[in-house]
């Protein structure tokens, strides 16, 4: 089967919304995240396949634009596109819309391709090249490539022990779980006052079961906000989060 630009219905849950019955940046991410897999389980890589080609997708980061935010049961119709892809890493763009047409949200990510018998990057061969058809369409004007970068003012703000609610398929946190611990960082005042209508995510080392976390925030005169993520033990950088 060959996909290039994949469409999908959704419906907005309750589990994706906020106390104001508006979707959450992670409920969005949620359904971007469920397209991604289905799309790719179409094309025979998604995570059911994983036992028979021993690869998994994970991801390096999101770049989240939202533009409005739906409530409970509104229908949502996602799509998703490989962007551009090299030897290592997969680039995938998402847009949503309503059902008047009306632009949602916009993302962009990057992956990797990883052997789960081998425990390492795995590349991205011609054969699977060939499935993953590559659309010249880039969801932001820009294609996204910053890397975050830890503010020289951040500060401890509280340590976190992963749970095993934390765990998903590939035996470690989940990506969207470290946005929920950003949000605990937050100075309640700044949570309180900011939907943050964009969201920028970059991980770098897994968390897994029993570790500890550091949680450290900074703000910028831009009014960025940026949560940096650590293993409290080897201070090894987990994640970067930054929301405007």
């Amino acid at each position: 089967m060959k996909l290039d630009i994949y469409s999908h219905n959704f419906t907005v849950n309750f589990s994706d919304v906020d106390e104001n019955n508006q979707i959450t940046n992670k409920g969005m991410l949620r359904l971007m995240q469920e397209i991604a897999g289905i799309h790719c389980g179409l094309l025979g890589y998604g995570v059911n396949d994983t036992p028979k080609t021993g690869l998994a997708w994970l991801i390096l980061n999101w770049k989240l634009q939202m533009f409005f935010r739906p409530k409970t049961n509104t229908s949502l119709i996602a799509r998703t596109w490989t962007r551009s892809q090299s030897p290592l890493f997969s680039y995938r763009d998402f847009e949503v819309y309503d059902d008047k047409n009306n632009l949602v949200a916009i993302a962009s990510s990057k992956w990797i391709l990883f052997n789960v018998n081998k425990k390492c990057i795995s590349k991205i061969t011609q054969d699977i090249k060939e499935k993953y058809i590559c659309v010249d369409k880039y969801a932001f004007k820009d294609s996204y490539n910053e890397k975050l970068k830890e503010p020289e003012n951040s500060r401890f703000i509280m340590n976190y022990l992963i749970q095993r609610r934390d765990i998903d398929t590939n035996h470690h946190v989940n990506n969207l779980y470290y946005l929920d611990y950003a949000y605990e960082a937050l100075p309640f005042e700044v949570f309180e006052n900011c939907k943050f209508s964009n969201v920028e995510i970059m991980y770098k080392h897994e968390a897994k079961l029993g570790d500890t976390i550091s949680l450290f925030y900074a703000d910028t005169p831009k009014n960025e906000h940026i949560v940096t993520i650590k293993n409290s033990e080897d201070n090894k950088l987990n994640a970067i989060i930054k929301l405007y």
